[in-house]
């Protein structure tokens, strides 16, 4: 059984949804509904993976911590030896 849902949206998240409808060639209605089932499937992957409702959240001013991981790990394995 489906539902109705009637929602606001402010003028300008609706000029975006619908110039990425017509991007994708959907109606607003259709995107919304893709954009709320993506939604859906990631929260049952969250359950899951305990760490990806962090993902975003954490601030670190490198950006380049995949190459350069092993060198942060020792400075900071240094810093904390003297701090000990």
């Amino acid at each position: 059984m489906a539902k109705t849902l009637t929602i606001q949206l402010s003028d300008d998240l609706e000029s975006k949804l619908t110039a990425q409808a017509q991007k994708l060639n959907l109606s607003l209605e259709d995107l919304i509904l893709q954009s709320l089932s993506q939604l859906a499937k990631q929260e049952n992957i969250s359950k899951l993976d305990p760490i990806l409702p962090l993902l975003g959240t954490l601030k670190f001013n490198n950006s380049d911590i995949g190459e350069n991981h092993d060198h942060y790990l020792q400075q900071t394995l240094q810093q904390d030896l003297k701090i000990g």
